[in-house]
């Protein structure tokens, strides 16, 4: 089984279920993947589309971890933020 040598600081769960993809999930992780790959962060930050996380009426939802922070209608002024924010650090 291979690992990973160095397990990432930060991941962003972006769902991309089909209410959450209505509601601009889908276009929220590949904006979060360009701006963490033009931020030179690919090694500290990773973005992973997830499937339904069962919070349809508050979509597009965004899980931060470690922080198990669970953001609700994230708009791309807010994805774009937070990975702003993660870079700083």
């Amino acid at each position: 089984m291979k690992h990973f040598s160095r397990s990432p600081e930060c991941v962003f769960y972006v769902c991309c279920g089909s209410k959450c993809k209505k509601l601009g999930g889908k276009h929220l992780y590949k904006q979060m993947k360009g701006e963490v790959k033009h931020r030179h962060l690919k090694r500290h930050a990773q973005v992973i589309k997830t499937g339904c996380t069962d919070r349809c009426k508050m979509g597009p939802i965004v899980a931060v971890m470690p922080r198990n922070e669970w953001l609700l209608q994230v708009t791309e002024e807010m994805a774009v933020g937070l990975i702003h924010e993660y870079s700083k650090k």
